[in-house]
């Protein structure tokens, strides 16, 4: 075999397997996605962001969540809401900003919403929630995210020393953004496996 052909043949073995690995991974986030979440009675709820239309509109995947904490809020898991996330590259406002005021909005008393409106990501969007709960004495959180996302979610929490339990929010509808969403958790998950790894 020459060495071209070896080569060739690695390359070929090194596609099968990432592809094989992406597969399993794309199936159990999807499973994730589709499995019922139970909130355990909890000291706030923690949202968190996603993109907020230039025209200040919560994108869908926001609404839902907002929606889903709104619903949780109501039916007495937590008494607080502590909303999350920064202003983006195309956003009027900060994350953050944009939910409070449709919590408030909603019914939601403004001393009952905490703005935390520093965070870019996922992780820094738990560890900053955790200061602020670290701040206030509060010790549970019920984190609530799209179905999808929550899972991983739920790990980073605890990662962080947050003792959390979990609210799914539904996913998009629109296709493309639920294909998407799914995708880009996969590739989430994957980089998250390897950071544990090292």
């Amino acid at each position: 075999m020459t060495a071209r052909r070896a080569i060739v043949r690695i390359l070929l073995v090194c596609i099968a397997v990432g592809a094989a690995v992406g597969l399993t991974v794309l199936t159990a986030v999807c499973l994730s996605a589709g499995r019922t979440w139970v909130p355990e009675k909890s000291d706030c709820i923690v949202v968190l962001g996603a993109h907020v239309w230039m025209d200040g509109r919560l994108s869908n995947v926001l609404t839902y969540r907002c929606e889903a904490a709104l619903d949780a809020w109501r039916n007495g898991v937590a008494p607080a809401i502590i909303v999350c996330g920064a202003q983006g590259s195309g956003e009027p406002t900060t994350e953050a900003a944009a939910m409070r005021a449709w919590m408030i909005g909603h019914g939601v008393p403004e001393d009952a919403v905490v703005a935390e409106d520093r965070s870019v990501n996922t992780l820094q969007n738990l560890e900053n929630a955790r200061a602020i709960m670290e701040a206030r004495g509060w010790k549970k959180a019920a984190v609530c995210t799209s179905n999808y996302h929550l899972r991983r979610a739920l790990w980073l929490a605890r990662d962080v020393g947050l003792d959390a339990t979990g609210i799914a929010a539904p996913s998009t509808r629109d296709p493309v953004s639920f294909a998407r969403g799914r995708l880009r958790e996969t590739c989430s998950w994957i980089l998250y496996f390897l950071r544990k790894m090292t």
